[in-house]
């Protein structure tokens, strides 16, 4: 994902409508280690009043979930260093079985929604996301059954 300026994100914001998405209660877990990623996802997020919460690692995450906190969503950098063919997605499954996921895969978009659905991905979404397909890829997450 390439670098965006301060501009292009504050632009993004006035694009949405916060009367599109309202998550207002829901709790986002965003695992991402690279700061401009989260950023994105921050900006795109955040107009739709959930609460976005960031862990830089899996062991981070998992320290956050296995806390009080309980989480609606994850989504997740599936490239992360620990995270190899998605081998979290299946842990975190089998101890949170309701929580829905979206992995977030790079050039390799299409192999990662080959390995990591079956193991339990909701949604395999590729970085090259627009910001309308992210928050679209989301608000399923919250409407569609588990």
């Amino acid at each position: 994902m390439n670098y965006y300026d301060i501009q292009t994100l504050m632009n993004m914001r006035t694009v949405f409508s916060e009367q599109d998405f309202n998550w207002k209660g829901k709790k986002i877990l965003i695992v991402e280690d690279d700061y401009a990623n989260y950023l994105f996802f921050h900006e795109i997020l955040s107009c739709a009043q959930a609460c976005l919460i960031r862990a830089v690692s899996l062991q981070e995450a998992f320290d956050m979930m296995t806390s009080t906190t309980r989480f609606d969503l994850l989504i997740l950098n599936s490239g992360l260093s620990g995270n190899e063919n998605c081998r979290s997605v299946k842990r975190i499954k089998l101890l949170w079985p309701d929580l829905r996921i979206i992995a977030i895969a790079g050039s390799e978009c299409r192999g990662r929604n080959k390995r990591c659905r079956p193991l339990g991905c909701d949604a395999v979404i590729c970085y090259n996301v627009d910001g309308h397909e992210m928050r679209v890829a989301v608000n399923e997450m919250f409407t569609e059954p588990v």
